[in-house]
């Protein structure tokens, strides 16, 4: 049982995520969160850490678990929902898995995200964002998400999975609909479309590994992936449980840093001009937008054994969200946290995480949001936000834009 100090406050100063500010702008809430105390609870039950200090060691801890169905709520539901197959596939994500089956299905992974590999990628990037901006507007306005910071991931990530690019608008709406597993706050409509993408995606994919099989294709991902299922390293429901996390989680968040970042950028005018200034930058400008506003902000844990956060002992069962977005301007953490600094060093900004899952991805996004950023505002020397309240997407935990309208100003491309 928790003891005395672990329920801060009453029933009545409890947390309520479906508070439209957490969609709207999340970070006064979770400032006022992060200097309250150390734990807070939702009105749900779940418990909300926000200091940095605490969701670092949170993150790496060997005393909590990513697997929901440690937690009696889950085993609860489980046999009501056996048959649906977005349960069977989360199931087999490594995200939701810890080791020794967290550690197997990394391993078979990592490999395409080495910085060789990634590296290798750099010119292949270039091309796809340098096509992508050719087709903007020379002169004029332009939804940076749709014609920009959607398609470029996405074609990025086909190309690492061996997956063709030319079914962007299906595969996006599938990832749409995946991402809002993630999400604390859920509709029983966003579950059944999930569960929709789930099969539907499955159903797609079942029919490239299909094809890769046949023409004996080994030299991306896929390919490795179906190698290592045909020498029994992975099952059916492993291969498919875990490309699609990698789909999604390879487009998802990078769309949102690019598109965060290009507003972020909008919104300091100064840090913009010093950017242009100094392209060498962009290595620390998207470290702080990982840390200034994130694609991630809630990471979810649960505890094996008795946890301590602060003067709180949260027991097994329960359920720790820890907040990015509050650790990532954390004043104990990092100097001045409300100022946007692209130059900031050192900036442990925990944007993708910290432990056994930080992501697998990381190396990739970076590169990405560096060349997208680069590529962008080489082509156009003025560019400009047209709406002063740009459109969030009804999300809490994977914060991004649904509409970015930027009018810009092209230099002719050379």
């Amino acid at each position: 049982m928790n003891d005395a100090a672990a329920d801060p406050g009453d029933a009545a100063d409890r947390v309520d995520m479906r508070d439209s500010g957490w969609r709207a702008d999340p970070h006064p809430l979770l400032r006022q969160l992060r200097e309250r105390s150390a734990v807070a609870r939702d009105v749900l039950g779940i418990w909300l850490v926000g200091r940095y200090a605490d969701v670092n060691a949170g993150l790496r801890s060997t005393k909590l678990s990513r697997e929901p169905w440690r937690t009696p709520v889950y085993r609860q539901l489980r046999p009501f929902i056996a048959d649906s197959p977005m349960e069977a596939m989360v199931e087999q994500w490594m995200l939701f898995n810890d080791a020794p089956k967290h550690t197997r299905l990394r391993r078979l992974a990592n490999h395409a995200f080495r910085p060789p590999v990634i590296d290798a990628l750099a010119e292949r990037i270039e091309a796809v964002a340098d096509e992508l901006i050719d087709a903007l507007p020379a002169d004029g306005a332009f939804d940076l998400m749709a014609a920009f910071a959607q398609p470029l991931p996405v074609r990025v990530i086909c190309d690492v999975l061996g997956l063709p690019a030319n079914d962007f608008a299906t595969t996006k709406a599938w990832s749409d609909a995946l991402a809002l597993i993630v999400e604390p706050v859920r509709r029983r409509a966003d579950l059944e479309a999930a569960g929709r993408a789930a099969q539907e995606m499955a159903d797609y994919l079942r029919a490239h590994i299909a094809r890769h099989r046949a023409k004996g294709m080994r030299d991306d991902l896929l390919g490795a992936l179906v190698a290592a299922q045909d020498d029994g390293s992975l099952t059916d429901d492993e291969l498919l449980g875990n490309l699609i996390p990698l789909f999604v989680a390879g487009h998802e968040t990078t769309t949102n840093l690019i598109g965060n970042g290009v507003l972020t950028l909008l919104r300091h005018p100064g840090e913009l001009a010093r950017l242009r200034a100094d392209p060498g930058l962009t290595g620390t400008a998207v470290d702080e937008m990982l840390r200034y506003e994130g694609s991630v902000n809630i990471i979810g844990r649960h505890p094996i054994e008795p946890y301590r956060v602060g003067d709180v002992t949260i027991e097994p069962g329960e359920t720790i969200f820890f907040l990015l977005g509050a650790a990532n301007r954390d004043p104990a953490a990092f100097a001045d946290p409300e100022r946007f600094d692209i130059g900031r060093t050192p900036n442990h900004q925990l944007g993708f995480g910290a432990g056994i899952h930080f992501c697998i991805g990381a190396p990739l996004a970076r590169l990405e949001a560096r060349i997208a950023l680069n590529r962008l505002l080489a082509r156009f020397p003025a560019l400009e936000g047209v709406d002063e309240a740009p459109r969030w997407r009804r999300l809490i935990n994977l914060r991004g834009l649904e509409v970015l309208i930027l009018h810009a100003v092209a230099v002719p491309a050379a």
